[in-house]
């Protein structure tokens, strides 16, 4: 399972480089976050709702809380508005090499 999701995150970051740095299509770092991001919302909804939310709600006591996922919400725009500037201006190879250096700063 690791290595399907190193290679989907490289496959990831490899075609988000295209898309910046095609000759037809001026995309700059918000632009591409409007074409991802409701890209990964379909992806990433859908199996949670089959897979997820039905255990979720036979087995916790759960509460939404709206700061908490505003603040979080807020932090995964600006991690993805990162990636795709490092994206932008080196290489999706950059961006693996930092994905790897963080890993082994968030395994220590």
């Amino acid at each position: 399972m690791q290595l399907g999701a190193v290679a989907f995150e490289a496959t990831r970051l490899v075609l988000i480089q295209i898309l910046l740095n095609s000759k037809g299509i001026n995309l700059n770092p918000i632009h591409t976050l409007y074409y991802v991001a409701p890209c990964c919302l379909v992806f990433l909804f859908v199996p949670r709702m089959i897979v997820e939310f039905p255990l979720l709600k036979q087995t916790s006591s759960f509460h939404f809380d709206y700061f908490i996922f505003g603040i979080n919400s807020l932090c995964a725009f600006a991690l993805n508005l990162a990636v795709f500037l490092i994206i932008g201006k080196t290489s999706a190879l950059t961006m693996n090499v930092a994905g790897v250096v963080k890993d082994w700063i968030l395994i220590a």
